[in-house]
């Protein structure tokens, strides 16, 4: 599956709503923000689980090209043009086909994160490249249900948690990762790998969250680059990545790290 609703509960009521619509719009505005000049650039390129279809419809306005998007739940998409109801672990596109490629808040959606990375790896043409935003295990706030720690506790004790909220009935169909994970399977599909969330948090956080969180990362700021980032990857919500498919294959070498990567 490549994006399921947990339940008909209250995530499944906002995905559905005007307010779900109007964040879907100020997103489009924050990824072509982060990455319009990649589109603009791409001869082909994709939203993989374009949900309501908004987010693309905005950015095609934006680049004046097309840009086709790929969802298996197709209940509530409302923008259907250039929309192909598709797996995104199995896409119907040929190898190297696409140039860059979305990937928004979608890996916690999927069956198979490892898959869903190596399916993007396979479509996009070498040097190609992908946005990807995505959420933390740790997230203080879980994001689909507005509950505290949800994300943190085992998945029965995350049901229970959401019954006695009155929220939903299970949580299920959302498995957030936290940020090393995350970042190995990127890397071992084969994806060079960009962290951009600092430059994402300076160039956005003033326009969209406002005070006090611009007083607390301006003093986060003080801090040393290495225990700025290392905060980072533990505390923030979400994170923001480009990846790229590099002209030659990279693969890890067992045990090597960064220095045990090498050219295949």
């Amino acid at each position: 599956m490549a994006r399921e609703h947990a339940t008909a509960d209250r995530y499944g009521a906002l995905v559905t709503s005007d307010e779900y619509r109007r964040n879907r719009r100020a997103k489009a505005e924050v990824i072509w923000h982060l990455c319009g000049s990649h589109l603009r650039r791409a001869g082909h390129a994709a939203d993989l689980g374009a949900g309501t279809g908004i987010i693309r419809s905005v950015l095609e306005v934006k680049t004046g090209k097309p840009l086709y998007g790929f969802e298996i739940d197709t209940s509530f998409v409302e923008v259907r043009d250039r929309m192909v109801a598709a797996d995104v672990e199995q896409l119907p596109v040929p190898d190297d086909a696409l140039d860059f490629v979305l990937m928004n808040h979608l890996y916690e959606h999927v069956s198979d994160p490892a898959a869903l990375f190596r399916e993007a790896f396979r479509v996009l043409a070498p040097g190609g490249g992908a946005y990807v935003t995505a959420g933390s295990r740790l997230a203080v706030m879980e994001p689909h249900y507005r509950l505290p720690f949800l994300s943190w506790l085992p998945r029965p004790a995350a049901s229970a948690y959401l019954r006695l909220s009155g929220r939903g009935h299970a949580y299920e169909g959302i498995r957030f990762l936290t940020y090393g994970p995350l970042r190995r399977l990127m890397r071992q599909a084969g994806f060079t790998v960009q962290d951009i969330t600092e430059q994402a948090i300076d160039d956005l956080l003033g326009r969209t969250w406002g005070e006090p969180w611009t007083g607390l990362w301006a003093r986060a700021g003080a801090l040393p680059a290495g225990t700025r980032s290392r905060l980072l990857r533990m505390a923030s919500p979400q994170w923001f990545f480009l990846l790229q498919k590099p002209e030659r294959r990279v693969v890890d070498v067992p045990g090597g790290g960064d220095a045990g990567r090498g050219l295949a």
